[in-house]
């Protein structure tokens, strides 16, 4: 039976469990006195017939891997998934929805991934929703494309979304839908909440372009309906999913325009602005209630309600029992066909299984590839693409970049709009919804996703980054040019701030590796991390190896510098010279390219015997610490203690902000940072300009202590 055929036959039913889902939308925004009641009440047909008549989902598998995926990027009208959810059987409880927005309940006041069953993606800031759905719909096509033509069907899921007027107003998702356009995601379904108001009044006030022709130039597939009728909706999808099922590189993504009446349901508030973000009254509830035929008890679920929706949630999950037997003949078959043993590897491995598993087999043969100068950036392809032949879960691109960023699989093809067996990803110049498309892709399945541009762009990307360290998903984030070393392009193109501000974020696993053995390291630290993303600072310019500057150190103490945000790379002569009576002793703590620079002072300020010091007998003896998560080694008080100590001059070293540092070094330390932006001009003299050398930086010291040349 057609879509459209099956709505018709349950209209009835289905629109008893929309009008539910209102009344549960209102009843649990006026008992938490705050929330979205908006789009519970305007989009509940939506979600409705998405949740019960066309998707294919089972709240007993619920991390299914052929599951159509809901992303409300509208997320402030959270209430909406909430009610679906629960009237479709999944872990939330009447009580959970009477607790909406209360602390440390299942029902926060935006989706929350990990936090609710049924909840594929956090959501709340607007446009991020649709472009992880983007990720999720490549996620798929990648997936699938790895399946042969027998087994496809395993993985034919849809990823539908229902967005905005604010999600189509905000950048990302122009970005992310002009890439889904490109690529011809048709497995992607967005319905279009199209209801003429936003906070501060109706639509016209900001906003009067063409959506629809918008979408078209794009290369979506744009269709209409109207928001309240069930059957307008059906058609529409049913139509959606036509294309959807079409051969990759046919057709585009779909876009249905879904014109509708915000608050739909409330006599007093229908098409009124304030009803956007607003509680109802005691007395709009009990009106509304009224006006659409229902009890006026609160939380109420009419027991022939709950009897329809559990035999539509049976029918929508009919479709894992058969997938599962599907899956159960391939295993048999996999005993004696080694291709079927590779597809029911795809189905069913586990991401952090698979990747334990290659990170202990690494052997020297991927250490000794560190063991030269070479710019951090080039480590790390040299590092990704050794990696990559051991995890074949590692997929991902550039911002147009991928050259510079050293991000090119090389042994793996770019995917296309009609082939997407391979693993690089051409993301074009779209930093923002790059980094909510790699969230997407970690999100869907068992990818291990990476992204990549210039560092000073992690700006543009920041949002995403944030969402990612929020959710506790492993995307990764290569940053290269991370300093004024970037030269020539001038102080636009180079990062000052951004070390300290992407290490602010909590959770995220910020490293900025001094030479090509921390950057190995860091690689193999970032895939390890399951629940963090990781990004990764890396250099424009070749940098010695630590050990070629007097650095002894093994493969696992370079592992544990990362892991544990710090280590020691020259430690304490404890030897006076002869011409002196008194040791200076100084800790220089730095990351990155400053770390190699840290030990040329040292050398240095050791060699500056009692003759050169104004005839003070005085001499240095200096341990230089390399610092790649400097962050990490903040909040050990333990191991800062130890590498830092409090009886001993501090000082910092970074081609960067101050910010952070004074936690490392101490009220009566010394940090020696930028205190502005950079400059244009090749990197060498910068290096003089900024005060970045040896000399430079013996000066200091020595200043530091009152004492000259």
């Amino acid at each position: 039976m057609s879509l459209a055929a099956n709505v018709l036959k349950q209209k009835n039913q289905l629109q008893k469990i929309a009008d539910t889902v209102r009344a549960l939308g209102m009843d649990a925004v006026l008992k938490s006195k705050s929330g979205h009641v908006g789009v519970p009440l305007g989009c509940a047909e939506m979600g409705t017939i998405l949740y019960f008549s066309l998707m294919n989902h089972s709240p007993n598998n619920s991390r299914w891997i052929n599951r159509d995926r809901f992303v409300l990027s509208a997320g402030h009208g959270s209430m909406l998934q909430y009610a679906l959810l629960h009237l479709a059987g999944y872990d939330l409880t009447i009580q959970d929805l009477k607790d909406f927005r209360q602390l440390h309940s299942k029902t926060p006041g935006h989706p929350e991934y990990g936090h609710t069953q049924g909840v594929e993606v956090t959501t709340g800031p607007l446009g991020q929703g649709i472009a992880n759905a983007v990720g999720m719909a490549l996620g798929q096509r990648m997936l699938q494309a790895n399946l042969s033509s027998p087994n496809a069907h395993l993985i034919d899921h849809n990823t539908y979304v229902i967005l905005g007027d604010g999600c189509m107003m905000e950048g990302v998702s122009a970005e992310a839908s002009s890439l889904a356009g490109h690529l011809k995601l048709n497995k992607l379904i967005a319905l279009y909440d199209c209801n003429n108001i936003t906070i501060d009044g109706t639509i016209d006030i900001t906003f009067s372009e063409n959506v629809s022709a918008r979408y078209l130039a794009y290369g979506w597939n744009v269709l209409q309906a109207h928001s309240h009728s069930l059957e307008s909706l059906a058609e529409a999808l049913e139509a959606a999913q036509t294309l959807s099922n079409a051969a990759p590189g046919t057709w585009g993504p779909t876009l249905i325009v879904c014109t509708g009446v915000a608050g739909k349901g409330s006599p007093k508030w229908e098409g009124k602005p304030k009803i956007h973000g607003n509680p109802m009254s005691t007395e709009d509830v009990l009106a509304a209630k009224k006006h659409l035929g229902l009890s006026d008890l609160s939380f109420f679920v009419d027991e022939q309600v709950q009897k329809s929706a559990a035999a539509m949630i049976k029918e929508r999950s009919a479709k894992f029992t058969a997938w599962e037997s599907a899956v159960a003949s391939l295993e048999r078959l996999s005993k004696t066909d080694k291709s079927a043993a590779n597809e029911l590897k795809i189905l069913t491995q586990d991401r952090s299984a698979a990747v334990h598993l290659a990170l202990s087999s690494l052997g020297s043969d991927y250490w000794d590839l560190s063991k030269s100068k070479m710019a951090t950036r080039v480590a790390s392809g040299k590092a990704l693409n050794v990696l990559a032949t051991k995890i074949d879960l590692l997929v991902g691109g550039s911002a147009d970049l991928a050259g510079s960023n050293n991000t090119t699989l090389a042994h793996s093809t770019f995917i296309s709009p009609a082939e997407f067996s391979g693993r690089n990803i051409h993301f074009g110049v779209r930093e923002h919804a790059m980094a909510a498309i790699t969230n997407g892709l970690a999100l869907h399945s068992t990818f291990l996703p990476y992204c990549a541009t210039f560092a000073v762009f992690s700006d543009y990307m920041r949002p995403s980054i944030r969402l990612a360290a929020l959710m506790q998903i492993p995307s990764i984030f290569v940053f290269t040019h991370d300093s004024y070393a970037v030269g020539e392009d001038g102080p636009t193109h180079q990062p000052v701030e951004h070390a300290c501000s992407l290490r602010a974020i909590p959770n995220l696993n910020v490293v900025r590796p001094a030479d090509a053995a921390e950057t190995f390291a860091a690689w193999v630290v970032a895939l390890e991390n399951s629940t963090a993303p990781t990004a990764l600072l890396l250099t424009r310019q070749d940098l010695e190896t630590l050990e070629s500057m007097g650095a002894v150190r093994s493969v696992d103490q370079v592992l544990e510098c990362v892991r544990q945000g710090a280590g020691t790379v020259k430690e304490f002569n404890n030897q006076p010279s002869q011409n002196s009576s008194t040791i200076l002793k100084v800790v220089l703590v730095a990351s990155g390219s400053e770390v190699s620079l840290a030990l040329s002072v040292a050398k240095d300020l050791e060699a500056r015997t009692a003759q050169n010091l104004d005839n003070n007998n005085f001499s240095f003896d200096c341990r230089v610490v390399s610092a790649p998560s400097p962050q990490l080694l903040a909040k050990n008080p333990i191991l800062l203690n130890k590498l830092v100590p409090l009886d001993i001059l501090a000082i910092a070293i970074e081609a960067g902000s101050s910010q952070g540092w004074g936690e490392i070094v101490g009220r009566t330390g010394a940090i020696f940072c930028m205190e502005g932006f950079g400059a244009s001009a090749p990197a060498s003299q910068l290096d003089a300009h900024f005060g970045f050398t040896s000399q430079g930086l013996c000066h200091k010291v020595l200043n530091h202590f009152g004492l000259k040349i």
